[in-house]
């Protein structure tokens, strides 16, 4: 295996430089045009900005030829890409210029803040000049240096910069391509943006792996839907919310020239029952992947297609080179059907949060499998609630932050939201807890009533007392149009405490 990531895309140019790297819009890349464009990066930054081995470069771009040439031309020089969505606020960017002090910004978004150009030189693809240069010498790069850092959600603070070697992002790139069978000649379409961890991945699977992107114009189900109509993809990289939308939304999906997939995948949640049975039932030849994982590890586990339709609540078994535990809240190891945190051990751990040593140390901690004084690799500690059952599959109960006590039990919200997407009256729910004098957590519900559902608040709470213990059942309602939904696309839950919050005097809210 190379040792980082610029080895790994020469090879994957040398092996077929005339192959099409990038599909986006009418326009076809290829990697021999993207090597030559990330030189041009290399150089420019190099020469102006004195980017070399670990010096940060902060990018605020959408996804493209400039931003793919960009990331490998820091690459190139040992440098660090740190990634962030083009339109991010302004407060998270102030916060990540403070983290991580890059040398410079690139960004081909029209009037980005004026604060930035006073604390960091800005950078746009039109100041990146063309050099026809189709080769360079690279500085000594070894596996274990730091290519990139990724931003958490920061839903419970501020996002942290979760850091990624280049040989874990290699060796995961490659194990994820492994198990999911990818060919040469496939086309990945992914509406998820590269400052994600999910929507780098399928990035590093066109750098590393050859595999061609397709990219749609903007992200939306619209704008996915016309790019599978142009460039019939093979795989489609899904998120929860993006298969509800193609599948209940308005987007002309159905219609579109879907018989390409052969691959389907999904993480960042749980998909509702109710869309799965209809992705199972509109791809009947496709293989569907249900995926877990952080954006701390490339990849934890997988459902085995063959067992979707047996296990469609299963987040599956570990990829090649992990392990999973179930640890208790006081540090031992749960037994099989026993909730406790979810902890990854083994390969594709990152290397720690960017400057911030206190975070750090809470996630990357002591392997709790081994013997009292015996030193090991450190386990990431996932912050996530699963158990796994007898067979060792693994099975996904919520974020430990999200867990709630209501009336002296605890409560997945997970699985309330799943207990209310079987109901087939919502397109989305989402379920979260407030502070209450008497019950602990009082159980909250944000419902988007299907089209054809009338009244639904009195819907779901008759359906609630019908297939809930009482603890479970939801007494508070938000009756929304959509849900908000974070820069990443999963469900803004603390934007939604705060609505609640601001309503808490009215027993039902938006009928």
């Amino acid at each position: 295996m190379t040792a980082n990531l610029w080895e790994a895309f020469n090879r994957t140019v040398n092996t077929g430089p005339e192959r099409i790297a990038l599909l986006h819009g009418d326009r076809a890349i290829t990697f021999a045009e993207l090597r030559n464009r990330a030189i041009d990066y290399s150089i420019a930054l190099r020469d102006t900005q004195d980017v070399d081995v670990s010096a940060r470069v902060l990018l605020l771009m959408t996804p493209g030829l400039e931003m793919a040439a960009a990331i490998v031309g820091i690459w190139a020089l040992g440098g660090i890409a740190v990634l962030m969505v083009a339109d991010e606020h302004w407060p998270h960017v102030e916060h990540a210029l403070e983290l991580t002090s890059p040398k410079a910004i690139l960004s081909n978004v029209e009037n980005l803040d004026s604060n930035v150009s006073q604390s960091v030189p800005v950078l746009r693809p039109s100041d990146i000049p063309h050099t026809g240069q189709s080769a360079m010498e690279a500085p000594r790069i070894v596996s274990t240096d730091p290519a990139s850092i990724v931003f958490t959600s920061g839903s419970t603070g501020k996002p942290k910069g979760a850091t990624q070697s280049h040989g874990n992002l290699i060796a995961g790139c490659c194990s994820v391509g492994e198990y999911l069978g990818l060919l040469a000649d496939d086309r990945i379409l992914c509406g998820v943006p590269w400052a994600f961890d999910y929507g780098y991945g399928q990035l590093l699977s066109t750098v590393v792996l050859g595999v061609t992107q397709v990219l749609p114009e903007v992200s939306n189900p619209f704008a996915i839907c016309a790019a599978i109509d142009a460039h019939q993809p093979t795989v489609l990289a899904g998120i929860p919310s993006l298969y509800t939308y193609l599948l209940q939304g308005l987007s002309p999906f159905r219609e579109s020239k879907i018989g390409s997939f052969r691959i389907l995948m999904n993480t960042g949640g749980t998909i509702p029952g109710p869309v799965l049975n209809e992705l199972l039932s509109l791809f009947p030849d496709a293989q569907l992947f249900l995926n877990y994982g952080l954006t701390e590890t490339y990849r934890s586990s997988f459902l085995d297609p063959k067992l979707v339709r047996e296990r469609p609540d299963s987040i599956g078994k570990p990829i090649p080179g992990v392990d999973i535990v179930i640890v208790r809240d006081d540090g031992s190891l749960a037994d099989v059907g026993e909730e406790g945190e979810i902890a990854h051990r083994g390969d594709f751990v990152f290397l720690g949060y960017w400057n911030n040593p206190e975070a750090s140390a809470k996630a990357l901690r002591r392997d709790p499998t081994l013997p009292q004084g015996a030193v090991g690799r450190p386990v990431l500690f996932t912050g996530d609630y699963g158990m796994l059952d007898a067979d060792g599959f693994l099975y996904f109960r919520g974020r430990r932050d999200h867990q709630l006590k209501s009336m002296g039990v605890r409560v997945s919200p997970a699985e309330v939201e799943e207990l209310i997407h079987a109901s087939g009256l919502v397109r989305e729910v989402a379920v979260f807890g407030m502070k209450h004098d008497m019950l602990g957590d009082e159980v909250w519900a944000a419902l988007v009533a299907k089209e054809s559902v009338e009244n639904i608040r009195n819907k779901v709470q008759a359906y609630a007392r019908e297939t809930m213990s009482p603890y479970m059942q939801p007494r508070r309602f938000l009756i929304l149009e959509q849900l908000p939904k974070t820069r990443n696309g999963k469900t803004d839950y603390p934007a939604l405490s705060a609505q609640a919050q601001e309503t808490a005097s009215s027993s039902v809210v938006g009928e």
